[in-house]
């Protein structure tokens, strides 16, 4: 198998409270693959520093997050990435982070398709 450029990734961090309101509007899309969502816990810019005079030295600066990862045909990556800034957004810090790029292979086991047809199998 050959890998394909048409593949792509998107690896999404939003709030936990914007979840169902993201999974729906996503389920919305046509040609919506499917996706993963994880619970972890990261830190933004804003908390990456060496503690400040007087600040606490927690081992855990962290905030609850989901993350949020789709495979999907390059013709979605926009409408994806759209629907995710769009319904995730509350203007406060910590709404989250977006990226997105080329998957170079993908298989689906049970069926052994390769590229395309292992992500939107029976609908491409």
């Amino acid at each position: 198998m050959t890998p394909s450029s048409s593949l792509n990734q998107v690896v999404a961090f939003i709030q936990p409270f914007q979840l169902e309101a993201v999974v729906d509007a996503l389920r919305r899309l046509p040609r919506f693959p499917g996706m993963s969502v994880s619970d972890v816990m990261g830190m933004g810019a804003h908390r990456a520093h060496a503690p400040l005079e007087g600040e606490e030295t927690e081992v855990h600066p962290f905030q609850k997050k989901v993350r949020l990862e789709i495979y999907c045909l390059s013709s979605d990556l926009v409408a994806i990435v759209e629907t995710i800034r769009k319904v995730a957004h509350t203007g406060h810090a910590g709404d989250g982070k977006i990226f997105a790029g080329q998957a170079t292979l993908a298989c689906r086991i049970r069926t052994a398709e390769w590229g395309e047809g292992a992500i939107l199998a029976g609908r491409s």
